[in-house]
């Protein structure tokens, strides 16, 4: 956990967080304040519980006046109704007027969160003596608690930061989160206080309020997602019902409804109005993504009514772009099946401090360490991270990254030249330079993006040939966006979705199609050639593990290539093949578990897991050992022919590893003839000779098929080829998809692979492994840890201690 909190001397914390206004004076003098505690002289004794603490302290607080305009109000026997995590805070501060009487935490409300502990070290969650504390101790299952609370009201408000009091007996710590970790060690204002300035609460009763609830209701005209249904003349705008429903569903219960803020291009602000989030990724720190279903009240047409709004507090650096400016690239050049932006932008002021602070505090230990000749002991970059885990449909980080100037981006120096950063310790295969003491948090800026399309997770997609269909929409979107020069480089299930629209019938009447969109391109990357070598821009890997290309889990360093990004697709189709549609795998959630969770450990560096190395270079994709995974359909073939082409991509780059030093196999740089995308018999059309420079002449050299094969996934013409092919033909049922093969207290029990990612926002749960260190495919419920048990709290010190990020899923940070 120490590397995720940065110690900080209490007036340098007043001084930065919580100055005293220009003009005027502390109200309380030390010598005052310490008369006004005399009464808890007592509770210097670890005899002294918790509760009696609680009690005095608060006792003093309120009837001194000594957090004028706000009442601390104890909370520790009763938990928030609506709560299924029914934590108890021991107490929080609210404003006087409105301080709550019921005893239960209100998270929504509260301004400072409190904890009280009986006296003693081993109750205090830092020890500052420590550069870290690995070992399981009373002091790392405080800091879990504090962060479990710390993520609540981060989960139910909407917050730049949060200040949290834990008093020790008679001692005390004041704590200020942020996304990017914990500044440890009055008079202050709202927005000092944590609050965001660009969220406003809204009312139950108001004029806001009512339009929400009205929108919500079911409409009989509403549109039904449904591939071919027909629509009514004079219905193509109406709203679709599904789109209504989420929103119905974000305004059930007692949850919050917001007011959001969202930047335009003219500076102006435009406003959203959003019940509970559709997605939240968990975890306190990194880039905490939510996703709403958002009323736009300008909008005109229905079905225009309803929009996507994702709140998340980004990664900032000079050469990582938004995601809606690359939205907007996009769609300039006509790239299809990708969402339409309306607007977006970072919140003004609104950035994560505490990597300022760590740099701010370690510029004196560099200098000191130059002169003296001495090593600085906090935050030593050789300590091996244990990342912590991330869930199937999302992503994650693990980072170490060069420490930022204070208010500004990083530059090019900082994060692309990997000679100057070290890939972080566990992950990237090497120690960190030791000459240099690299800062372990990331910087985060809070960033709001809103888009007209409100889609449907893939899983709900109609049968196999839709869900082909859908995906190769996608990789039509990828290969436009390629051809700009940019790649997604996180391509896994939750960024694909199914969106429907209203279109031309054969007949001539208004249909509807399930089309595929491809989305979250906050990760992607423009890759055109600026006359430098190309390199990882991140020393981190980038997309979510499940779904990551054999070479890029095995190889954090390597640059992402359209090869790699089409394998992804190959695996999403084929995690949801098998969890959705009719096979001969009986135990889905093993086969999953095997092939999409399980790593290995190389040297203290995670690898990808027997199953899918094995599946991608012999192109054989089996159920057990003999036994191949049959669905019986058109999708074995689509299965079977992308392997095959997979094996020949591995066997290929294989060779030319071997043959380090000689041309490689396939040039590229090469030429490429230019061929019509209907070909349909694309091997036809590559010149074998471009590509092949005598490699047959070369023992164990790949022979023309497997080099031919090899191709197809250098770009994307003859994937989406085939898949049109394949959807052409006449062999597929629409009855084939059947209820999910797992079962919802299985999925639960299903270990999560490592992270060591950049991705879209999920993580925090555990995972298992063999005393050899490889996670073995075993009954679910046997050795595996239930998700729901492993939030950012059960984790923390897996995920902080040593420098790793927690993720962020997407997860995404």
């Amino acid at each position: 956990m120490t590397n995720r909190s940065v110690p900080l001397p209490m007036k340098s914390f007043l001084d930065t967080f919580l100055p005293v206004p220009p003009g005027q004076k502390p109200k309380w003098t030390a010598a005052a304040l310490r008369r006004k505690f005399t009464t808890l002289k007592k509770v210097n004794n670890a005899k002294v519980k918790e509760a009696i603490v609680a009690d005095k302290f608060t006792k003093v607080v309120n009837k001194s006046d000594l957090a004028s305009g706000f009442k601390l109000v104890l909370s520790q026997h009763r938990y928030d109704a609506n709560d299924a995590s029914q934590q108890r805070i021991d107490g929080a501060f609210f404003p006087t007027e409105s301080a709550p009487t019921d005893g239960t935490p209100h998270w929504t409300e509260q301004l400072v969160s409190v904890e009280f502990k009986r006296h003693g070290s081993e109750n205090d969650p830092f020890d500052d003596k420590k550069v870290l504390d690995t070992e399981v101790t009373p002091r790392k299952k405080v800091r879990s608690q504090l962060a479990s609370y710390a993520e609540m009201v981060f989960k139910l408000q909407p917050r730049t930061h949060l200040f949290m009091l834990i008093v020790i007996g008679r001692q005390f710590r004041v704590l200020r989160w942020d996304r990017s970790g914990v500044v440890r060690i009055g008079q202050a204002s709202r927005g000092q206080l944590g609050l965001d300035p660009t969220a406003t609460l809204i009312k139950p009763g108001s004029d806001e309020y009512k339009e929400m609830d009205a929108l919500a209701k079911e409409v009989a005209t509403d549109l039904v997602a449904e591939s071919d249904s027909i629509v009514a003349k004079g219905h193509e705008n109406n709203m679709f019902a599904y789109v209504r429903r989420m929103f119905h569903d974000s305004l059930k219960g007692d949850c919050p409804r917001w007011k959001l803020a969202v930047p335009q291009d003219d500076g102006s602000m435009r406003y959203f109005l959003v019940g509970k989030p559709r997605f939240e990724a968990p975890g306190l720190v990194g880039r905490a993504t939510q996703g709403y279903v958002a009323m736009d009240p300008l909008a005109k047409e229905p079905k225009k009514k309803l929009v996507w709004l994702k709140d998340a507090w980004r990664t900032f650096y000079d050469l990582v772009e938004s995601e809606g400016f690359v939205l907007h690239q996009l769609r300039a050049a006509g790239v299809p099946n990708i969402p339409t932006l309306l607007c977006h932008g970072d919140l003004p002021g609104q950035a994560t401090v505490t990597p300022v602070i760590w740099d701010d505090n370690h510029k004196a230990a560099r200098v000191n360490k130059d002169a003296a000749t001495c090593v600085s002991p906090a935050c030593p970059d050789d300590i091996p991270t244990i990342p912590t885990p991330v869930p199937p449909a999302s992503s994650a980080e693990v980072a170490v990254p060069a420490a930022p100037t204070s208010g500004t981006k990083r530059s090019r120096a900082d994060d692309d030249d990997q000679q100057k950063m070290p890939p972080p310790p566990g992950v990237g295969g090497s120690k960190a330079d030791e000459s240099e003491e690299t800062c372990p948090l990331r910087r985060h800026v809070h960033y709001r993006i809103v888009v007209e399309e409100v889609a449907l997770p893939l899983e709900e997609f109609e049968h196999g040939h839709h869900l082909v269909s859908v995906i190769c929409d996608c990789i039509e979107a990828h290969e436009q966006a390629a051809k700009l020069g940019i790649l997604h480089r996180d391509i896994s299930g939750g960024n694909i979705l199914i969106y429907p629209r209203v279109d031309e019938g054969r007949n001539g009447d208004k249909v509807v199609s399930m089309n595929g969109l491809l989305t979250d391109w906050e990760l992607s990357k423009d890759i055109k050639s600026t006359g430098q070598p190309r390199r990882a821009r991140q020393p981190e890997r980038t997309g979510t593990w499940q779904y990551m290309s054999v070479a890029l889990i095995n190889n954090p360093k390597k640059v992402v290539e359209i090869a790699d990004e089409l394998e992804a697709f190959f695996h999403v189709l084929l995690y949801y093949a098998v969890r959705y549609l009719d096979s001969n795998c009986v135990d889905v959630a093993a086969y999953i578990e095997r092939y999409f969770e399980a790593y290995q450990i190389d040297n203290g560096q995670y690898r990808c897991g027997n199953s899918k190395s094995y599946t991608i270079t012999t192109g054989e994709l089996q159920i057990s050992a003999g036994t191949d995974l049959m669905f019986n359909s058109v999708i074995d073939r689509v299965l079977r022919t992308i392997l095959r082409w997979l094996k020949a991509h591995y066997a290929v780059r294989k060779h030319e590893e071997s043959q380090k030093g000689s041309a490689p196999v396939l040039h590229p740089n090469r030429p490429v003839v230019a061929r019509p995308r209907k070909t349909t018999a694309i091997a036809r059309n590559i010149d074998t000779s471009l590509y092949m420079d005598g490699a047959a002449d070369v023992p164990g050299a790949p022979s023309e098929t497997t080099i031919v094969d090899a191709y197809k996934l250098r770009r994307h013409d003859a994937l989406i080829e085939f898949l049109v092919a394949c959807l052409n033909a006449a062999k597929w049922s629409k009855h084939d998809k059947v209820p999910d093969r797992i079962p919802s207290k299985v999925e639960k029990q299903l270990a999560t692979a490592p992270t060591g990612l950049i991705s879209a926002d999920t993580e925090c749960s555990k995972r298992r492994k063999t005393n050899s260190g490889v996670a073995v495919p075993v009954e679910p419920a046997s050795q595996t840890l239930p998700r729901s048990n492993h939030s950012l709290a059960a984790v923390w010190d897996s995920g902080f201690a040593s420098g790793s990020k927690p993720p962020d899923s997407s997860c995404p940070q």
